[in-house]
């Protein structure tokens, strides 16, 4: 992988390690149920009108430790089509790199690893209430490969990606939330 090449082989081969398991980790979250919204009356619910909010570059809470170093994920997104219409849906690119620092934990300085493109969201919808921001959208990856998604922007600022199936099977604010909880904060993004 080109992003990797200035690495020395045993770090560029820890690095190329980490994202294919972070990326096979956001795949596979997902899941939730079909009931109905439980949120408190207020909702706000349409075409996505906060995706400004997920735009810049996030790190990972959590941190992956092997050997002398560690690592966190490093997320860039930038709204390339903000929403105006109902039929001009938000879209955002999407690109991913690595913090990689010395010592195993994620502490002092670090080198960052990327982005490099990895796919552009169209999102769909959104719904919100005061606990829980939720974006329903489709990742279509450089490869063309595509896949259903569910960004989320919890307090504090706190972004969470789920994965998802088209049509989805998390319709509902509550079943995001439900699929939430199941994933720990590490797997999230702060600013």
């Amino acid at each position: 992988m080109p992003m990797f090449s200035t690495l020395p082989g045993h770090k560029r081969l820890s690095a190329v390690a980490l994202m294919a398991a972070t990326t096979l980790a956001l795949s596979a979250c997902g899941g939730g149920d079909s009931g109905q919204d439980g949120g408190p009356p207020g909702n706000v619910t349409g075409p996505a009108p906060y995706t400004e909010a997920l735009a810049g570059d996030w790190v990972q809470q959590g941190c992956v430790k092997t050997g002398f170093q560690s690592f966190k994920k490093f997320l860039r997104a930038t709204v390339t089509s903000p929403t105006t219409t109902v039929s001009s849906p938000a879209t955002l690119d999407y690109a991913e790199g690595v913090l990689a620092f010395n010592g195993n934990e994620c502490a002092g300085a670090s080198q960052l690893v990327g982005p490099t493109q990895a796919g552009v969201v169209t999102f769909a919808r959104a719904e919100a209430n005061q606990n829980l921001t939720a974006h329903w959208g489709e990742l279509r990856t450089v490869i063309g490969s595509r896949f259903g998604s569910i960004w989320t922007l919890r307090p504090n600022n706190l972004l969470c990606l789920l994965g998802d199936e088209m049509p989805t099977i998390q319709p509902t604010l509550s079943s995001v939330s439900a699929s939430l909880a199941t994933v720990p904060a590490d797997n999230c993004f702060a600013r």
